[in-house]
């Protein structure tokens, strides 16, 4: 499989960026996960997952959000702009979610909470179980960073500091709340989770969904998306997660697409994140 840096172009960010970090980090597969459940204690994006046959196959979301950061983090720009216009096209869904209130994926103010919960997420997965964390100036310089690539998915208001994204999911607490579709979600990635003891080195995605992945990611959460789960409360550490998958994580620090990089225009070019 085709290297997401072999691709030629210019690219918004380089090795020195803290987002080439922690998204090229073998902690990435955690923090997508921790984003997804997050995304699944939503109703909006639970009643999403379920009109989209997910709940059965929520690996397929998990695959979808991995290329999403992958090609806006390591892509050129052309096929960030691609990618990022297609998710436009992804969020023209609406319905009405198990609690009975109207939503609809434009939504801005549901836009700018998922991507502050993604942000979150995989920032936090990298805090917790990469080898070096970032510093304080270097945590506000990824959320600064993730900030700018927001405002192109359609963003109006990005937190751009640590700070600013703990309060803004604090704010928004109440977004997560117990649903039959994702508690569903929650159930299915745990009882599809592969052993990771055995996996092939090569093997990105299955790298992606083992077992310790989906335990790492369950301690992650925050207490109010662990109950809309129902998710067990298992503390964990590096030691605990690396300790008995490194050989199974070996090479995941080279992003890699599970899917063929599109094809851009090169007006795209004239877009830089904010």
């Amino acid at each position: 499989m085709c290297s997401i840096l072999d691709i030629p172009g210019p690219r918004w960010f380089g090795e020195g960026d803290p987002i080439w970090r922690v998204h090229g980090d073998a902690a990435t597969p955690i923090g997508v996960t921790t984003g997804l459940l997050m995304l699944a204690a939503n109703p909006a994006y639970a009643s999403t997952f379920a009109a989209a046959g997910a709940v059965d196959d929520p690996w397929s979301v998990d695959a979808y959000l991995h290329d999403l950061i992958e090609i806006t983090t390591f892509g050129t720009v052309d096929d960030a702009m691609v990618t990022i216009e297609n998710s436009h096209r992804d969020r023209a869904f609406s319905g009405t979610t198990e609690h009975g209130q109207y939503y609809y994926g434009s939504d801005p103010e549901l836009v700018e909470w998922a991507h502050a919960a993604t942000t979150w997420a995989l920032l936090a997965a990298y805090q917790r179980f990469a080898a070096r964390p970032l510093t304080p100036d270097e945590s506000d310089r990824y959320v600064c960073q993730t900030a700018g690539v927001a405002h192109l998915h359609g963003c109006r208001v990005s937190p751009t500091t640590v700070r600013e994204l703990e309060q803004l999911l604090r704010s928004s607490r109440d977004r997560a709340r117990a649903t039959t579709a994702g508690r569903s979600v929650a159930t299915r990635l745990r009882e599809t989770a592969r052993e990771c003891r055995g996996l092939e080195r090569t093997s990105v995605t299955a790298h992606r969904s083992c077992v310790t992945v989906v335990h790492a990611a369950a301690s992650l959460v925050p207490s109010d998306v662990r109950r809309a789960l129902d998710l067990p409360h298992r503390p964990m550490d590096r030691s605990a997660v690396f300790g008995r998958i490194t050989r199974a994580h070996e090479g995941l620090g080279a992003p890699m697409l599970t899917t063929r990089a599109p094809i851009a225009a090169p007006s795209a070019m004239r877009a830089r994140p904010a």
